[in-house]
Parts: structure tokens; sequence; C-alpha cells
């Protein structure tokens, strides 16, 4: 049953990428429960409880990276501890799966390795060849620097959204997915449903 099965993200944007990606590779809806923690620091904070929720079998985090990846896996790490479940000393690349009483796997946007957040994944699905991406990258370059509004750690962000505001129906990330404008067959979204499937499979 799904509340047996727990997916832990930050926030709405996560929740619609996992559902849509979900859908456009399975063709059915998620067999475990998308549990929006609104912010991470209420995911981290939260963590010891949830891994205590009656029943429990799995219990999935998805999380940013950010812009310090191991402080933000140590924090995971000690969150867990409390609940005695041994997180490995770093992430894996492939996404991070352990078999315990509980099953519990880590993902840490984009890819496990990088700095970053769920836009810099995103920006993976994008095909490869698409002729607009530059135009948008060179858009964003091109306003003065007075001007943003947005900080340098954001740039990878405020690329993707024009790109998607280039689309025939301009949409959130989630939706783009479902729509086909972002593609679901590229390496590191396979390695992303691959590790859902995992964590989620029998």
């Amino acid at each position: 049953m799904a509340e047996e099965q727990i997916l832990l993200v930050e926030g709405e944007d996560d929740e619609h990428v996992v559902e849509h990606l979900y859908r456009k590779v399975h063709g059915a809806e998620p067999p475990f429960e998308i549990v929006n923690k609104m912010g991470y620091s209420k995911l981290l904070k939260g963590l010891p409880l949830d891994l205590k929720r009656s029943g429990l079998r799995t219990l999935g985090i998805l999380a940013d990276a950010n812009d310090d990846l191991e402080t933000r896996w140590r924090e995971l790490v000690a969150a867990a501890e409390e609940e005695d479940v041994r997180l490995p000393d770093e992430p894996s690349p492939s996404g991070t799966l352990v078999e315990g009483d509980i099953r519990v796997g880590v993902w840490l946007m984009p890819n496990n390795v990088s700095t970053g957040e769920l836009e810099d994944f995103a920006r993976e699905l994008v095909p490869c060849a698409d002729r607009v991406w530059p135009l948008a990258e060179k858009y964003i370059a091109g306003i003065p620097e007075a001007d943003r509004k947005f900080s340098a750690g954001k740039t990878s962000k405020a690329n993707l959204y024009a790109w998607l505001a280039s689309r025939k129906h301009p949409q959130r990330i989630g939706a783009a997915i479902g729509a086909g404008d972002l593609e679901v067959g590229t390496p590191l979204a396979k390695q992303f449903t691959q590790w859902l499937n995992d964590l989620f499979g029998d």
C-alpha cells in the first residue's frame, strides 16, 4: 500500500516532477506516497519521526545538494542515525539504497555527485539537439548585472525557466515532462527512474 512506501520531497516542484516522470515512463501512478515537506529544513528535522511511521516498509528521501553536497549528506546521515539507520559515508552516484527493517533510499539532486538542485536535473532532460537552449542561455547571460534579480548561483535555474517559456504551452518542469518537452530517455532520467524502481520495487 502507498502509505507503507513514502518518498519525502522538499517542495511542490519535486513532487510534480516525480509524478510526471513516473507516469511518462510507466504509464501508471506511482505505487508510493509522495510527501511534500515544504522545505529542506523541515524534511531534515522531521526525518527521525518519519522513520518511525507505523507500518512503514520503504522511505525515500529526495533533496537538493545545493551549494554543499558533503554538508547536506552529513546532515542526512546524522538525522537517520537517530533511528539507527546507517547511511554510507558518501552518497552512491546511482542513488543510495540501504536495506534493513526499513528500506531507505536517498537521491541528492541533481545527480548525487554534483552541487545543484532540481533545475540542474531538469537541464539534463532538455533534448541534446535543442536549438532554443543556447538562445535561452544567451538571453540570461545578456541581462546586465544591475538588472538581475537572481543570484549567480541561480543562473542555471534562470536558464531553464527561460527555455520553458519558449515552449508551445509554457509550464512547470513536471508538466513539461508530461508534455514531452523534457525527455525521460536521457541517461540521468533513466538513472533516477531506476533508483525509484529499485527503492520501491518488491
